[in-house]
Formats: structure tokens, C-alpha cells, sequence
């Protein structure tokens, strides 16, 4: 299977993380994601030369928008207070750190990602900028620039996050959200000329994250890979991927892409069954 070799799948059933990095496929962009279920501190300020992504999902399908928790990061001179599902979105060489999750109701997801680089690498560093430099560098809801929202099977997506280069100067494409039910077609076959996409597909029990509680077929080129564990994927630009097909779930698992480009663009679709969805 020539296809596997973009996944990084998770080991142990109990494993806390799983990550994408160098070791699975030198070049990638790396991403890892792991559970928050307990308070915690990690003080100090470093900073990373690649832009980074640190996206924070809440737990509660019935108020997905509500991390129910309170979490602060220091971006520069900024403290942001966190307590909605967001994406944060980190320049390269910003300093950043001091980060606390103050309270949690509920077990909360992060995934880090570092768009240029597929090692997680940092430096310390001292805050420099102006005050108010980067209070607003996150993101909530679902609200794409083109108005446009992707169609699916009725009851299949919650859709949480979107992020691009229009909603947030200098960011990335990325979105994110909940596959609910198991589904059968979409989205048609395509690939991306502009940018290298990472895929996640997360499993929602904090207490056995590596389980992914679904079934994923998820096509490189016409090659299925089948995971029933928690996923990360790597696609290169120019390599062919999808539909992503769900035929079994015993629970509603995570699902979100981005790129390092600032917006979403692919060619070469063809149908799947007359479905041309895009999510």
C-alpha cells in the first residue's frame, strides 16, 4: 500500500498523542493532537521560525462553539483568554508562550501544526511588539469569506472552524469539524497545485484517543487506505486524494484539513456518484 506512507496512524489505544512529523514522511507539515484533561501551566516565551496553527476544539456536541474551559496564550506583548473552539494563528518568529489552561469543564482537543517544517522546533525569545499587535490573531465559527458553505448528507457535518487568508491577514487555509453520522460518497477526487494539505481524522473519547470509534476509507490517488485509529495525513501538492468515505461510526469523530497556502484552491475534480461536495 503506497498510500499508508502519508499516515501517521496512533500506536496504543491509550496513547495521548498522535503526530505527524519527519519520521513518517520527511517534508511534511508537522501537526500532532493531543487531549487536555486537566489544568495545566507551561510558562515561558519561545518562538518558532515556522508559521504555526494552534487550534483548540471543545468536547460538548451539543455547544460545540464553547470549549468549556478557560485557557490563555501569550502571543508578544498580547494574553489572549480563550474559552470558545478556535484557531489561533502564531507568524513565524512571534514570540509566544505562558500557556494555561486555567479551568476545564469539559476535556478539551488542541492540534499543533507548523506549516514550514515538519520538526517541532522552538528558541527562546523575548516579546517585542506593540501591545495589540496580535490580541485578534484567532478565529471562531464557521464563517468562510465566500459565504459559501460546503453541502453534505443532512446531519453528517458540524462544522466548526474556518480560517484563511481573508479572515486573518497572513494565515492559512484550515477547517475543521464534526463527522456525526457514517457517509457514503464525497468529496469528489481532486488535488491541489498551490499548497500541501494535512488532513485529521480524531477520535473523541479523551480517554482512549488513539480509538478513532469509526471506520475511514480515504483515497490517495485510487488507492483506499482504511484507519480505525486515530489519523494524521500528509498530501503533497499535486498528489490526488479523496472521496473520504465513512461506513461505519460508534461515535462522532473529528475531522479538519488546512495547507500552508491562504486559501482553499484544487483542479482535476471528477464526480463520485454524481456528488461533487466540497468539505
Amino acid at each position: 500500500m503506497d498510500g499508508i506512507k502519508y499516515f501517521a496512524i496512533a500506536g496504543d489505544a491509550d496513547a495521548p498523542t498522535v503526530t505527524l512529523d519527519k519520521s513518517v514522511y520527511p517534508g511534511c507539515i508537522f501537526v500532532s493532537a493531543e487531549w487536555f484533561t486537566e489544568t495545566l501551566e507551561d510558562l515561558g516565551i519561545s518562538r518558532r521560525d515556522s508559521d504555526e496553527l494552534f487550534i483548540l476544539v471543545g468536547s460538548d456536541m451539543d455547544n460545540s462553539g464553547s470549549l468549556n474551559a478557560e485557557l490563555e496564550l501569550q502571543i508578544e506583548n498580547d494574553v489572549l483568554t480563550l474559552t470558545n473552539t478556535c484557531a489561533v494563528f502564531v507568524p513565524g518568529g512571534a514570540a509566544r508562550g505562558n500557556f494555561r489552561v486555567k479551568r476545564l469543564d469539559k476535556p478539551v482537543l488542541c492540534v499543533t501544526c507548523h506549516l514550514n517544517s515538519d520538526t517541532y522546533e522552538s528558541a527562546p525569545a523575548e516579546p517585542t511588539a506593540q501591545v495589540g499587535k496580535y490580541a485578534n490573531n484567532f478565529v471562531e465559527g464557521y464563517v468562510p469569506p465566500s459565504g459559501v458553505m460546503p453541502a453534505a448528507p443532512e446531519g453528517f457535518l458540524d462544522l466548526l472552524l474556518y480560517l484563511d487568508g481573508v479572515r486573518l491577514a497572513g494565515a492559512p487555509y484550515m477547517e475543521i469539524m464534526w463527522f456525526k453520522t457514517p457517509n457514503d460518497t464525497g468529496p469528489a477526487p481532486h488535488e491541489h497545485d498551490d499548497f500541501d494539505e494535512f488532513i485529521g481524522f480524531l477520535g473523541t473519547d479523551p480517554e482512549h484517543p488513539g480509538e478513532l470509534g469509526a471506520t475511514v476509507e480515504f483515497y490517495i490517488g485510487d488507492e483506499a487506505v482504511t484507519v480505525t485509529k486515530s489519523s494524521l495525513v500528509y498530501i503533497p501538492r499535486g498528489v490526488r486524494h479523496s472521496p473520504i468515505i465513512v461506513p461505519e461510526m460508534s461515535r462522532p469523530i473529528i475531522h479538519f484539513s488546512g495547507g500552508n497556502g491562504g486559501d482553499y484552491a484544487r483542479r482535476g475534480e471528477t464526480g463520485r456518484d454524481g456528488n461533487t461536495f466540497r468539505f
